[in-house]
């Protein structure tokens, strides 16, 4: 690859990745990086600067993917501008749904990949070395990466556990985008985690599209005869559990299809497993998670909070919502409404319906106006804000371990981290010389999203 070392003074050629969308894509992007910096690039925080520029994309509403056009617009003008100095790759969800579209559409992109080939960027480099546009979206089994991420955060740290999606909700473009579910071996899994450990992290959030369904694709049966795989979401728990090092675990996203009783007495057992689930809901009417075929009814989400109250009572609770599916009522969403309030939430990511390309339910009849959507948004978004102020009432005056993060950046006389219950905590003291340690913080004040407090020691 002797061409990343060129121009004037032979100097370094720079990389920058914007990265839109999920935290899958936030650790695809940095799997991206690592793989750059091991065959000589640097990175550059300013996309004007860059030699190779990234778009690492996200197709899960209409308007994510119409801002990586836009940011598309300029930088191409930008390569024309400079004849061809400029390498442009499009990663990611738009690169899989639009693959070679792509590349007539925006002609100056020179490789689209699909965010199965994170890992591979550096051979599609070389395939493109002669300026021959690359177009990687064929679904291809995910090999294990020797690679070092660079990781955005020196305080938590991504590990993927499960790629893919086999589920086939109608609204969703995540199984066409990223192909089949494909869990990673525990070992290897483990191996990441001690890696990260002895670098210094202290948090590990495990990452899946449906992070419960691990192991589903994996070799066997349990011993016990109970017709489970041998190695479940909840055996990979334990099995991590035990890294040295590590001293939080959080985990994301779950899916309430697979989210057992066995999954969370275990938990509730393994003291460094967060007090924090994120499990969404999409919708509180049965008929409506039906036509969705989310698998699963609202008294079944509802029996799984009360399962992991029952075991863990102050554990935080955030979700999504769906408002504005095709054909959905005034009677429907309001049972929407009805959960949030009945459940209380702590967190929940609400999104008006938008149609995706290649799904079923993009096609139906039965479109709800957009009036209607933005009117039932805006109300949820009350609620939603309501009951999470409520909610976080019941942190006031208590005292809460808080990993720290670094400085406030709108007040450098505080810093600030997160509890366990991931919620972020701001409080006086020097962030830089507390970055990376655990403190414990009395919260004098509570607001919905936010904890303000004093320290009163650290932890370690």
């Amino acid at each position: 690859m002797d061409e990343i070392f060129g121009g004037e003074n032979d100097r370094k050629k720079k990389y920058h990745v914007h990265t839109f969308g999920c935290q899958m894509n936030l650790a695809d992007s940095e799997r991206m990086a690592g793989v750059l910096e091991s065959i000589g690039y640097e990175c550059t925080t300013e996309a004007k600067d860059a030699d190779l520029l990234i778009y690492n994309t996200c197709s899960i509403r209409e308007k994510a993917e119409n801002k990586v056009y836009s940011a598309l617009g300029s930088q191409a003008k930008r390569k024309r501008q400079h004849m061809g100095d400029l390498k442009i790759v499009v990663a990611g969800c738009v690169a899989q749904q639009e693959g070679e579209e792509l590349l007539r559409r925006v002609p100056e992109v020179d490789i689209v990949m699909g965010p199965q080939h994170a890992n591979r960027i550096d051979q599609l480099l070389e395939k493109n070395r002669d300026g021959e546009q690359v177009c990687a979206t064929d679904h291809i089994h995910i090999e294990e990466d020797i690679t070092v991420p660079r990781r955005d955060s020196d305080i938590m740290a991504w590990v993927n556990i499960i790629y893919g999606c086999n589920e086939k909700c109608t609204y969703c473009v995540v199984p066409n985008v990223r192909g089949q579910e494909q869990s990673r071996l525990p070992d290897n899994i483990k191996n990441e985690m001690k890696m990260v450990a002895d670098l210094g992290y202290k948090e590990v959030t495990l990452l899946g599209q449906n992070i419960d369904a691990y192991g589903r694709d994996l070799p066997g049966l349990a011993s016990d005869h109970s017709g489970r795989r041998a190695v479940t979401f909840t055996d990979l728990l334990k099995h991590v559990h035990e890294v040295d090092g590590i001293e939080r675990i959080r985990f994301a996203t779950s899916h309430p299809r697979y989210f057992t009783h066995r999954l969370i007495k275990t938990c509730s057992e393994l003291p460094k497993i967060c007090e924090f689930f994120h499990i969404p809901f999409q919708s509180g009417d049965n008929d409506i998670l039906r036509e969705m075929r989310r698998g699963y009814t609202h008294q079944r989400y509802r029996s799984i909070i009360d399962n992991i109250r029952y075991h863990m009572p102050d554990a935080s609770i955030s979700g999504d919502a769906i408002v504005g599916f095709p054909g959905e009522t005034e009677e429907q969403f309001e049972r929407t409404l009805q959960l949030v309030r009945e459940i209380g939430f702590d967190r929940v990511n609400t999104a008006a319906y938008s149609p995706r390309p290649n799904t079923p339910a993009a096609e139906w009849e039965n479109q709800v106006a957009d009036i209607i959507k933005s009117d039932r948004l805006n109300r949820l978004n009350r609620v939603v804000n309501e009951v999470a102020e409520e909610r976080a009432q019941r942190f006031a005056g208590r005292e809460l371990e808080v990993l720290v993060e670094g400085v406030n950046p709108r007040d450098p006389t505080q810093a600030f981290g997160r509890s366990r219950h991931n919620k972020l905590v701001y409080f006086n003291g020097d962030g830089e010389a507390l970055k990376g340690k655990l403190v414990t913080v009395k919260v004098d004040e509570v607001r919905a999203y936010t904890l303000f407090g004093s320290m009163k020691d650290v932890v370690s």
